[in-house]
């Protein structure tokens, strides 16, 4: 292998193929580009060549395509079927471009790109031109990447599609036009395939590990991750619209740095997750918690990076814990010190330009203490959906999201779904996880969930905070998709609310 300038470049030959045939037929020059890895400063090319004596390469960080004559004379001689690009801008792309001869012959110019990844102080394209975090009305949570999820009536898509994410993107109002939908789309699971945990609980699982987590980043933001496919969704919505408003967003879950890879068990080895640099982390310290979650987010953002989306910018990452222990009186607080980690983590994704956000639910530890912990924005789960005690009234979730500056989480599952609930048997699931709703609850339901809407304009914060939905892991395609006029209906209802929202205005 020959490391290269970045000025320009010429492979050889990899294999010469033969001459004129028999009817003096000659075959035309071909080349194929591709990256095999990229890094903060450097990136290595592989080449195909067929009927090639040399072939030219270029890379630029403009976009504006060399000629065939600039390729030629910008030409340096290197050896070998893979070329070190070093000298590199850390979080910039690149724009490749070559071309094969052969006795006069040229072939087309084939083109690749490729972002590098960031460093610290560095920004990628879509975090440049930024005034920090982007800012968004709405989010709307996609569960994805963890144990495929179904129960005993109906199976829920183990990956997401362009079909299943349609619902979320866009909806047709009764009259048959088109609307946009949801600003932003926020990534989130709890256990990874192999069931091991990315939160904090006494349940017994494993912890998840440097693995798991690198699982979880390409699952969403891979070559062939849900961002793509989410991407692909929006802009299959421009055709029956135009093109969306403004850029639209993802947020992408960090798991927590759990400090033992049992957490139920405190004698586990705090060493479990993996190395960075060749140091092994060591949980039990906070320097290596803040560590691990920072190559997280590098990870996602140069993967992020190099898909490139057309309609779609990453906006941060969220905070999959519930609850936050962030003072000495809180539950195992020397076990979770989350007032030592996240204004570590904020202040690292402010110099990025990125957000930090949380949803949790009422009454849970660190709620009041949102900003003080360097987070971005942050919506109150009311849990009023499952209360069929009137124990959580919206009433004290209005005051406490409003006293905050919070926003409003509506939530709602399958339960909520006339077309699924009509299944013989069917009975939808508790806030406990147990099985507590029927048919017969439907309407008692849309009753709670409208409660959420209700009481949101009522007490003013419409059009002024922003709002999140939890649909459950697929009940916003069931409600969409469902033969049932009253379901089509209640989903048109919810998107309104959503479309019309006056926030989306600023």
């Amino acid at each position: 292998m020959k490391t290269v300038g970045l000025l320009a470049f010429i492979l050889p030959v990899l294999a010469a193929c033969g001459e004129k045939d028999r009817q003096g037929w000659k075959p035309t020059p071909a080349i194929e580009l591709q990256l095999e890895s990229v890094s903060h400063t450097e990136a290595v090319l592989s080449l195909k060549s067929f009927y090639c004596d040399e072939v030219f390469v270029v890379a630029r960080t403009g976009r504006e395509v060399p000629s065939a004559d600039e390729l030629i004379s910008g030409g340096i001689v290197a050896e070998g079927d893979t070329v070190t690009l070093s000298g590199l801008t850390p979080g910039t792309k690149y724009n490749v471009y070559g071309m094969g001869r052969k006795a006069g012959l040229l072939s087309k110019i084939e083109t690749l790109s490729f972002v590098t990844v960031s460093t610290s102080g560095s920004l990628y394209p879509y975090e440049q031109g930024r005034d920090g975090a982007p800012f968004f009305a709405d989010i709307t949570l996609c569960p994805g990447g963890g144990v495929p999820n179904s129960n005993r009536w109906f199976t829920i898509p183990e990956n997401w599609d362009k079909a299943r994410f349609a619902p979320h993107v866009s909806y047709k109002d009764e009259y048959g036009v088109s609307h946009w939908l949801f600003d932003a789309f926020l990534a989130i699971t709890g256990t990874d395939p192999d069931r091991k945990t990315f939160c904090i609980n006494s349940n017994g699982s494993l912890s998840a590990d440097k693995e798991s987590w690198s699982r979880l980043a390409d699952y969403w933001a891979g070559p062939q991750g849900a961002f793509k496919t989410l991407d692909e969704a929006i802009e299959d919505a421009t055709y029956n619209i135009s093109e969306p408003p403004g850029k639209r967003y993802a947020v992408m879950m960090i798991p927590d740095p759990i400090m033992f890879e049992r957490f139920s068990d405190k004698s586990s080895s705090t060493k479990y997750w993996g190395a960075i640099d060749g140091v092994q982390m060591d949980f039990s310290k906070t320097e290596d918690q803040v560590k691990a979650l920072e190559w997280y987010i590098d990870l996602v953002r140069a993967m992020f990076a190099r898909l490139e989306c057309k309609h779609l910018e990453l906006a941060g990452f969220y905070i999959i814990s519930e609850e936050l222990v962030a003072t000495p009186q809180g539950w195992n607080y020397s076990q979770k010190r989350w007032d030592k980690i996240l204004p570590q983590v904020s202040e690292y994704l402010d110099q990025r330009n990125e957000g930090l956000y949380w949803i949790p639910y009422l009454g849970a530890d660190g709620t009041s203490l949102w900003k003080e912990l360097g987070i971005t924005y942050a919506w109150l789960q009311p849990g009023r959906y499952w209360d069929s005690g009137n124990s959580k009234p919206i009433g004290t979730s209005i005051s406490t999201l409003g006293r905050l500056g919070m926003g409003i989480e509506l939530e709602f599952e399958y339960s909520m779904v006339e077309d699924i609930m009509s299944i013989s048997g069917c009975m939808g699931p508790d806030a406990a996880g147990g099985y507590a709703f029927s048919l017969s609850d439907v309407p008692a339901l849309r009753g709670r969930f409208r409660e959420y809407m209700d009481a949101f304009k009522q007490g003013g914060l419409y059009g002024k905070r922003r709002i999140a939905l939890y649909s459950g892991s697929n009940a916003m395609w069931q409600l969409a998709n469902s033969p049932k006029t009253d379901d089509i209906a209640m989903y048109r209802e919810l998107c309104q609310f959503i479309s019309e929202n006056p926030l989306k205005q600023r």
